[in-house]
């Protein structure tokens, strides 16, 4: 019984050993300026691939890698320092979408507004791809049009809020979705829209009522191909457009019954 106890334990220490390398291994470790090696060769090559390096690929980080690396920096939307640290790393071997994550655990419990117009932290969704482009059309957003309410959307939509006098919380409501529409000239939807990618309580919300009346099997708080069917066939019965998508008048005449 000992002897199986003691094979479980060293299992369940193999495993976390083996998890905590993988995680280690999926970071990427900064590449000092004056370096020599593979590492910098394959990073010219990348940037050679992408437009950014011109020069030749042999393996030495000198200037002219250093102004490759600071005009990738600055096409993504980062800091361009000319460090090539794992965020700048990340960007160049796994794409842009791979640096504007929601992860931050404690972001996305300090940043829930009670107005279920605004964007935040974690938010993901049709909403997030247009303020995304308004913030690109503004310049202070270079990152993927993803969808996805992460790292790089918070960073640029605080720094238009700064250059617009607005208060720099991050979250999209109501007074920076209006300045980003009229600086723009983007279509920002000024009201809630929930459609496949969405999250939250919302979501959830919508999902208790599709169970209820027999549209749909589960409750979620992600809006996926299942969900968006069962409101496709409520709003065929109810007399709207089938788009798949929750508008603000829907949601309130299925949750709220207005």
């Amino acid at each position: 019984m000992r002897k199986n106890i003691s094979r479980v334990i060293a299992f369940i220490v193999a495993m976390v050993l083996s998890m905590a390398f993988i995680a280690s291994a999926l970071a990427y470790e900064t590449i000092p300026y004056g370096e020599q090696s593979n590492a910098v060769r394959k990073m010219q090559s990348k940037l050679k691939s992408k437009g950014f390096y011109g020069g030749a690929v042999d393996g030495k980080f000198g200037p002219s890698t250093k102004a490759a690396v600071k005009k990738f920096q600055a096409y993504v939307g980062i800091s361009a320092d000319g460090k090539p640290g794992n965020k700048t790393l990340t960007a160049l071997y796994e794409g842009k979408s791979a640096i504007n994550k929601s992860n931050n655990t404690e972001l996305k419990e300090t940043t829930k507004p009670s107005n279920p117009r605004t964007l935040y932290y974690g938010c993901t969704g049709a909403r997030v791809r247009e303020l995304q482009r308004a913030l690109y059309k503004a310049g202070v957003y270079k990152g993927a049009i993803d969808g996805v309410y992460g790292d790089l959307t918070l960073a640029a939509v605080k720094k238009y809020q700064s250059k617009k006098g607005l208060h720099a919380d991050g979250m999209a409501g109501t007074k920076t979705l209006a300045s980003l529409r009229k600086s723009t000239g983007s279509n920002i939807a000024g009201f809630m829209l929930l459609d496949i990618g969405s999250k939250g309580s919302e979501v959830k919300s919508v999902s208790r009522r599709m169970v209820a009346w027999g549209y749909t099997t589960s409750i979620t708080d992600t809006y996926d191909a299942a969900l968006a069917a069962g409101v496709k066939a409520w709003q065929r019965d109810n007399g709207y457009t089938q788009t798949g998508a929750v508008t603000e008048n829907q949601y309130n005449k299925m949750v709220i019954g207005d």
